[in-house]
């Protein structure tokens, strides 16, 4: 199959290509696992025309070297055995490889979690006890080093090595740990393949050659660090062990695409059906780790639950795969949880049921099987729940409800057989529920065999107008409700405005966007009115119509999202609302804010035509954006959209130059008078 280059380099010579005696792979050596059950592809270099016999466990096989001194042969299927066997290669020279044992064979990655090691440094739990009892002469690894390489390499300089606790330390804890439960339950020897790198994305693991993979060559020159560009890791640390013959793959990942959401579902079906192809084996297993808890840029965060849901839905998406659920070792201090026994035993325990058909231990964790509304209160169901309970024997907690108006309220959970029901202070008609939503969350809730529950969430889906609920906004007036277009143009097409109001006392601001998977998010600004007609507080493509830059009285925010904090008539409302340009420059109130970035300190710079334009409520105290629209007047670049502060510590922290409005499918804001 033709290899797709991304980045033209001078390629060193092959390794295989050094000499014109026979050589093979160094995936092939002394002390070698070799896959029990299965055709055992065997492949190298020769002289043009050489011809090259393999020997191994009653089987003589001979191939003939092609053009360009490529060879393979592929052993018949071979019974696991632990009795150490000589594997002869002969053509002009002969090559021996001591020692090889013959079981099963696993493919290890990822990023750092699987890369893990059993080392003194990393102290994973109960370290210098697991060292020293590591003394498993028939789990074998082989583990190569890093790289980064633009097209496929045909070799990768590593060795095997026998398990033992001089030779452990380097190895990955996980993989050994599941390795370990494989050897003693099935009493094979068992290989390890260990190609993960800490701090790696899925796109360098991915092979290139799929038509429906071309999401891989999108923005390709914008990867900071060379082992993100798409395929590299690939192409440095496995092509060269392909088609070497492994039961499976298993694989920890996800902490570097966690900002993916759901489109991680369709990077790893990518990743899948590319492993597979080149592989050639058919659908062999494939089975991932779901990521742990950790607070990342925030506790509160909602990055990783939407992710953990997305790894979870994957094996609906790829054939023979699993996933296994792990937050119940985690450490929202740590990105890597020291319990590695635990996660590559559960890891195990689904292999050896699904794989082997050898059921040893419960591994599978409850999950949503229905859910309805009981008046006040909402109940779900969960499946391989028998003996549902919490851990710590406490009420469940993680779980939350929301009715219409859609912000989340911490829930009560009872517990009833397989059932959770749950209510909540101030949620009336409860139309949605979801548990375990945050970056930091370490939910109780396990079914009998201790096994955890894993995020989720179900329930009637929020609509762009359903924040118009909210209890803040009965009594007011809506005056304006504007559908934000990708690119607004004022000039030509300016907001129109529903009512006029005097007299106006309060004033409300409704920002809500729906993303391209159906997400509405949403943010409620109330304030005191800084100006007595709502005719002066809507969105107007009158230049110099709007200059208003001052503190707001009793701000109070509503919110779906993590990103903002609730407020409740709170002195510390700020707002930015210009039809014209603005500069970074600070004033002297309010107090703080940056020169050289744009937030809730700017200066606006008047002017006799229609400028940039913003429309930004503040929370001074926290120094924090609560919404942002900017960018009114320009169609040739999105504008910028920003519910709360912007995250990235490259932007603006209230979303100037964002650019940023493509990312949601609509986008509306309202304007609310009383």
């Amino acid at each position: 199959m033709k290899k797709i280059a991304f980045v033209a380099v001078a390629l060193a010579v092959s390794p295989l290509a050094l000499h014109a005696v026979v050589r093979l792979p160094h995936v092939f050596g002394d002390k070698m696992v070799l896959q029990c059950g299965q055709k055992v592809p065997v492949w190298g270099k020769a002289d043009p025309g050489e011809r090259v016999t393999v020997s191994f466990a009653g089987q003589t096989v001979s191939a003939t070297a092609d053009a360009k001194g490529a060879w393979r042969i592929d052993l018949k299927p071979l019974k696991a055995s632990a009795k150490g066997e000589a594997f002869r290669v002969n053509g002009t020279n002969e090559i021996v490889f001591r020692n090889v044992l013959v079981g099963e064979v696993w493919f290890c990655s990822g990023q750092s979690n699987m890369e893990y090691t059993m080392s003194a440094r990393r102290k994973v739990k109960d370290w210098e006890r697991e060292v020293a009892a590591a003394k498993w002469p028939l789990i074998r690894h082989f583990h190569p080093p890093h790289r980064v390489a633009y097209e496929p390499m045909d070799d990768l300089e590593a060795s095997w090595v026998e398990t033992t606790p001089e030779t452990i330390p380097p190895q990955s804890a996980v993989a050994f740990f599941f390795g370990e439960t494989l050897h003693k339950e099935l009493n094979v020897p068992v290989g390890l393949i260990n190609c993960s790198w800490g701090g790696s994305r899925i796109e360098p693991w991915t092979p290139a050659g799929h038509p429906d993979d071309l999401w891989l060559l999108q923005n390709i020159g914008s990867y900071s660090r060379a082992f993100d560009t798409p395929t590299v890791l690939w192409n440095g640390m496995v092509a060269g062990l392909v088609p070497y013959a492994i039961k499976g793959a298993i694989w920890y990942q996800g902490c570097a695409n966690r900002a993916d959401g759901s489109k991680y579902i369709d990077k790893t079906v990518s990743l899948v059906r590319g492993w597979r192809r080149e592989w050639g084996q058919g659908d062999f297993p494939y089975f991932l780790i779901q990521l742990a808890p950790y607070k990342y840029s925030s506790a509160k965060g909602t990055e990783l639950p939407v992710f953990q849901e997305a790894q979870a839905r994957i094996p609906e998406k790829v054939a023979n795969s699993g996933c296994t659920v792990i937050n119940d070792v985690g450490d929202v201090n740590d990105i890597h949880p020291t319990d590695k026994r635990t996660v590559g035993m559960r890891l195990a325990d689904q292999v050896l049921d699904r794989v082997y058909e050898r059921f040893v231990r419960p591994w599978r964790t409850p999950t949503l099987k229905s859910s309805c509304m009981e008046g006040k209160a909402f109940r779900v169901t969960l499946a391989d729940a028998d003996g549902l309970k919490t851990r710590d024997g406490l009420p469940p907690t993680c779980f939350e409800l929301r009715d219409a108006a859609g912000v989340w309220m911490p829930a009560d959970a009872k517990i009833e057989g397989s059932d959770v029901v749950l209510t909540a202070d101030g949620i009336e008609q409860p139309i949605a529920m979801r548990f375990a939503a945050y970056n930091g969350s370490t939910p109780n809730l396990v079914n009998g065999a201790g096994l955890p529950v894993g995020p989720f969430h179900c329930g009637a889906k929020m609509k762009i107008g359903d924040a118009e609920n909210l209890p803040e906004l009965k009594g007011m007036t809506c005056v304006q409700r504007y559908d934000i277009p990708k690119e607004a143009d004022f000039s030509r097409k300016p907001p129109v405005t529903l009512a006029s109001r005097e007299g106006v006392s309060r004033v409300a601001y409704l920002l809500e966007v729906q993303a391209a998977d159906g997400e509405v998010k949403f943010v409620m600004a109330a304030m005191d009115a800084f100006a007595a007609n709502s005719d002066d507080l809507v969105l107007t493509a009158k230049p110099g119509a709007r200059l208003y830059r001052k503190p707001v009285a009793n701000l109070t925010v509503r919110t779906n999202s993590s990103n903002v904090k609730a407020l409740t008539d709170a002195a510390s409302g700020f707002v930015e609302f210009y039809n014209c340009n603005y500069s970074s420059r600070c004033r002297e109130t309010p107090a703080g804010g940056e020169t050289t970035k744009y937030d809730f300190n700017d200066s606006p710079q008047p002017q006799a035509t229609l400028g940039y334009g913003c429309l930004q409520i503040h929370d001074v105290a926290a120094k924090a954006t609560v919404l942002a629209f900017n960018r009114f007047n320009n169609p040739s670049q999105p504008c910028d959209i920003g519910i709360g502060s912007n995250p990235d510590g490259r932007g603006n922290p209230d979303w100037t130059f964002a650019a940023n409005a493509g990312l949601y499918e609509v986008r509306r804001i309202s304007v609310w008078v009383k």
